[in-house]
């Protein structure tokens, strides 16, 4: 038997721009993570028409080409929005999403993931295997070590909360440019993977298969459930633990993370808080496993 569980939290933000999708019917699963154009379309927009294209159960059509389809959907939902087509449309102003989606089959699990979404696997040996790579986390670490470079130029060790937080809001507005400029790398050999209604974003999506052989879990998780202070491969460290304590206690820690760092002092970052989602799924059944499930 499959047990599945999931956690789903806003962040500090006024609107939640993740969606997830758990579509027993076609056994589809995934977590998507919108991302705001900076000046431009909300991220709720391409989370939400992704998220309705992959929860439809009355189609034919594959695991690929739905998500084909929503992405064609995207670029539909962004003309109207704007009036214009999606190619004519700045990047940094369109409104993406990254995603980690999964639909498992009798002896097989097809994947597919875009932006800093994260797919992991367990098998029944202890052994975690990633099936993604987070192409947006060495962007964002270059213009967070700059912010934070640019603040502690400003002020002292010892500075308090409050001062802290001031100087940081004010040399954030001095970064907007960096992360406009990162946007633009969006669907290109230099920069990431996202889906923003472009045939490129089709050509750089990550997809792939495994066989069901072995395994005792598959999780899926938005960046929002990073765990904080880990210095060298954070992701990693974050499936560890949630591969051991689970979603529910990963997500309650990360939140005790952010809530002991009011300030973004300790931990650096964007914001306070970012949108939480996870899904874990995991047989109770070590000698059935995942193929027998689905028979």
């Amino acid at each position: 038997m499959i047990h599945i569980s999931k956690v789903h939290k806003q962040g500090s933000a006024p609107t939640n721009e993740d969606a997830y999708v758990e579509n027993l019917g076609r056994k589809l699963f995934a977590v998507i993570d919108g991302a705001t154009g900076v000046g431009g379309l909300p991220g709720k927009i391409a989370a939400e028409t992704m998220q309705h294209r992959l929860d439809n159960t009355n189609t034919g059509a594959s695991f690929i080409d739905l998500i084909h389809q929503g992405n064609r959907d995207l670029a539909e939902r962004t003309k109207q929005e704007l009036g214009q087509e999606i190619n004519a449309i700045s990047k940094e102003k369109r409104s993406t999403c990254g995603m980690a989606a999964i639909q498992i089959h009798e002896t097989y699990m097809e994947y597919a993931q875009s932006g800093d979404c994260m797919i992991f696997v367990k098998y029944q040996d202890g052994g975690i295997q990633a099936l993604s790579y987070d192409h947006v986390m060495r962007l964002d670490e270059k213009v967070i070590s700059d912010l934070y470079e640019a603040i502690s130029g400003r002020i002292g060790a010892d500075v308090s909360g409050e001062a802290f937080q001031k100087v940081y809001q004010e040399e954030k507005e001095q970064i907007i440019p960096a992360l406009a400029a990162n946007r633009r790398k969006l669907n290109t050999v230099q920069g990431y993977s996202i889906m923003d209604g472009t045939a490129e974003a089709m050509d750089f999506l990550s997809y792939g298969r495994i066989p069901l052989q072995q395994v005792e879990k598959v999780m899926l998780l938005t960046d929002g459930m990073q765990l904080y202070g880990v210095d060298c491969d954070v992701w990693r460290d974050t499936a560890m633990y949630a591969m051991e304590y689970g979603i529910e206690r990963l997500l309650k820690y990360v939140v005790q993370q952010e809530e002991s760092d009011i300030y973004l002092q300790r931990y650096p970052r964007f914001k306070y808080a970012d949108d939480k989602t996870a899904i874990l799924l995991e047989c109770s059944d070590e000698e059935r496993g995942f193929i027998e499930k689905s028979k």
